[in-house]
């Protein structure tokens, strides 16, 4: 067997291949096994997803905290209160209109506080005779707390004990399940604690106020779970408020086997939970992560403002509310992906909340797997690419993978709530390229003599001289930098080259390429390339040019000169031998922006060039100067920056290629041309015929375009930019469309 394909051309050591593809096979191993310390990272990175971008409030969707806080407890003493006032707080919700009432709070013993209670306790102390009368004649706290609860709709909580407890508590709905059974996918309690008797029957509803005991961090709370030796599944607080709020009967859990939905041959857990018309997205368990906001103010109403009156008639009508504390001495305090410290009411809020929302974070069925392969197989590409790239080219490559290894989980998150694990894969591959530098490193000093060899036959001594200072420009590559692109192409030089030899037209083109090569290169530009009749060119790059966007507005100025001085001489050369004068005109389109710069190729023959979508849309803007009807074209940016020179705006058009629309300008000339009345002139005319052709005003616009064509031939600009554009007025005065938004899209590059 031959190791040549490993060993790479510079016949490195496959050592260090090795190692990183058994890095590579260990960390699949450990992926796939996946410990409980991976889940925890993982979770810990979703805490971070969720605390850069959290869940937007809505207050739109009627949710609300009523809350026992600081001022509640001052007005109406310590908590427990006495249930009278809690009655009295349930009526004034009723007198709200709200939909639903959920306590986070559970009442286990009758109200110490009741004064039918006290007076039995007097029986030690005068004829039970008295007592009976006494208690008879006075109204029981719990019943009056009872009573209110029987007239609303009100859910009270419940909640589960670990050690086992009594019995469990009323269940107010019915189960139904389509697929797998869910018993055996939810939780099992040891016991419960719920309030008592009295209260729980008059309820409408009875859902768990527990999150997750086992862990810190509340991330996913069941929205079901079952009881130990018990029948039946008992809902979570806030699925069960929003049940009774439809006044629903009946929970709907869905599973694999159901239809549509595929288990392979094994029960893979629990889909979704319907009651009434609200569909719950779970995961297997039956738990939904909690897409966090973070603790939020404005979901809170003060009890104190509900008890005393304070809202305005119908300001909770047909809202969910649930009953709780944010007083720190109550000790009802949840940590949360977002926040930490936040009231433990706050977590069922907020699930009730992107319940109806539909926002669920969800980590696919198919997560696992997805990152396996993903993993093995850009750590196998990795290892494949070790032998064969310089170090600088797989700093780029691990780079890109790395980096796309981060940005896909945060783009499944950030725009789908989709989870993926945004850790462990970049962590593998980095190893997986650290464990590899070694190669790489082997391979510099052969390449870098390679590229040396080679700068003579490709780049300007300017260029050989800066590499020569910093070796690091040695490597294939380069920078980020801002440039001032040119593009060039003669008009019609199919036509011109039809009427030459080969001698004859090249000739021709040295003649033409060489005045126009000598006025680039003065201006500090550098010529990118030949591409028979066009010429590629770039200011600011290698070396900074000062006010490149200046240098190139200068130097495609001299260019249409000498071109006019060109002309003269060709045409008295053709009359001097009998023949027909062509005129030869040049296209030119300018633009500014940020490009990579350096040099691209291979290791046997590379060149220094500009790539990124500003040389791309120099190229455009170029081949819109025949559309137009003009001579030169140069993008807003170069306007911008060269703001002196006499310069009218043409369009707003999207080019092949892009989806954002560019301006885009005719140089007409230097700074004494934009001095020029006619000029000044002109551009304000324009100004007047481009807002109403952009407003869609178009009849407004063929006026003014005849204003303008008027003062452009004061202004000596006689090209065919009005005659062009009164065809597509015509157009579109025949034709109105509909979605018109002054953008025009090019149809030709």
């Amino acid at each position: 067997m031959s190791w040549d394909w490993l060993l790479g051309r510079s016949g490195a050591p496959r050592a260090p291949v090795l190692v990183a593809f058994l890095v590579l096979v260990a960390a699949l191993f450990v992926r796939a096994a996946d410990p409980g310390e991976l889940e925890r990272l993982r979770d810990q990175s979703f805490d971070g997803y969720q605390r850069l971008k959290p869940r937007i409030f809505n207050p739109e969707i009627p949710v609300r905290i009523i809350d026992i806080d600081e001022a509640a407890l001052a007005e109406y003493g310590q908590w427990p209160w006495p249930r009278t006032i809690i009655a009295r707080l349930v009526d004034k919700l009723a007198e709200q209109g709200v939909a639903a009432i959920a306590f986070d709070a559970i009442f286990a013993e009758p109200d110490r506080s009741s004064i039918s209670r006290m007076v039995r306790d007097l029986v030690a102390y005068t004829d039970p005779e008295t007592v009976q009368r006494l208690a008879a004649a006075i109204q029981d706290n719990d019943q009056v707390f009872a009573d209110a609860i029987a007239q609303s709709r009100v859910v009270m909580g419940f909640g589960f004990d670990l050690k086992g407890g009594q019995r469990p508590p009323r269940r107010h709905h019915g189960v139904a399940f389509a697929g797998d059974d869910p018993v055996q996918f939810l939780p099992i309690q040891a016991g419960t604690v719920k309030s008592i008797d009295i209260l729980e029957a008059a309820a409408k509803g009875g859902g768990s106020v527990n999150t997750d005991v086992h862990s810190v961090v509340i991330r996913r709370v069941p929205m079901l779970f079952r009881v130990k030796d018990q029948q039946g599944l008992y809902p979570a607080l806030s699925i069960e408020a929003l049940r009774v709020a439809q006044g629903a009967g009946t929970y709907l859990v869905k599973s694999s086997g159901a239809s549509g939905e595929i288990s392979f041959g094994a029960s893979t857990g629990i889909v979704a939970i319907r009651t009434g018309d609200i569909e719950v997205r779970t995961d297997a368990l039956g738990r939904v992560s909690i897409h966090d906001t973070g603790h939020v103010p404005e979901r809170f109403v003060s009890a104190y403002s509900v008890l005393k009156g304070e809202l305005p008639p119908g300001k909770l009508e047909g809202h969910v509310v649930f009953v709780g504390t944010s007083a720190i001495g109550l000790k009802d305090l949840r940590n949360t992906p977002v926040n930490d410290a936040v009231p433990g009411v706050e977590v069922h809020a907020q699930l009730a909340e992107q319940i109806l929302a539909q926002s669920f974070l969800a980590r696919p069925d198919f997560a696992d797997g997805a990152e396996l392969i993903f993993l093995a197989a850009l750590g196998l590409v990795l290892v494949v690419l070790l032998p064969w790239l310089s170090a600088a080219r797989m700093v780029v490559v691990a780079s890109v993978m790395i980096g796309t290894a981060l940005l896909v989980p945060w783009i499944a998150f950030s725009e789908y709530q989709l989870l993926f694990d945004p850790v462990y894969p970049p962590a593998t591959l980095a190893a997986i390229y650290i464990s590899g530098t070694a190669l790489t490193f082997m391979r510099t000093e052969r390449e870098r003599a390679q590229i040396r060899g080679a700068f003579g036959l490709y780049l300007s001594p300017d260029l050989v001289e800066q590499l020569a200072r910093n070796p690091k420009l040695l490597q294939l590559g380069g920078e980020q930098r801002e440039i001032t692109t040119m593009f060039t192409d003669v008009r019609g030089f199919t036509t011109i080259s039809e009427q030459c030899d080969p001698q004859g037209l090249t000739r021709f083109m040295n003649r033409f390429l060489t005045p126009m090569t000598d006025l680039i290169m003065a201006r500090g530009g550098t010529i990118d390339k030949y591409m028979g009749d066009a010429i590629m060119a770039f200011w600011n790059a290698p070396l900074p040019v000062e006010g490149h966007a200046v240098r190139a507005c200068e130097t495609v100025l001299a260019m249409q000169a000498d071109l006019e001085r060109l002309n003269e001489l060709w045409r008295a050369e053709a009359e001097a031998a009998g023949k027909p004068h062509l005129p030869v005109n040049i296209g030119v389109g300018l633009n500014t922006g940020l490009a990579s710069v350096g040099n691209f190729g291979s290791t046997q023959r590379f060149t220094y060039s500009a790539l990124g979508d500003s040389v791309n849309l120099a190229s455009r803007v170029e081949g819109q100067c025949k559309t137009y009807g003009v001579g030169i074209i140069i993008g807003d940016r170069t306007r911008t920056q060269a703001p002196d020179f006499a310069a009218i705006e043409l369009d707003l058009i999207t080019v092949k290629g892009k989806t954002e629309p560019e301006r885009i300008h005719c140089l007409l000339g230097d700074a004494a041309r934009a001095a020029e009345s006619s000029v000044v002139a002109l551009l304000e005319r324009q100004a007047t015929f481009l807002a109403a052709y952009r407003a869609g005003r178009f009849a407004d616009a063929r006026a003014a375009l005849t204003a303008c064509e008027a003062v452009a031939a004061e202004a000596g600009w006689r090209q065919g930019y009005y005659a062009m554009m009164g065809e597509r007025l015509d157009e579109l005065m025949a034709d109105p469309p509909a979605d018109w938004n002054g953008v025009y899209v090019a149809k030709e590059k």
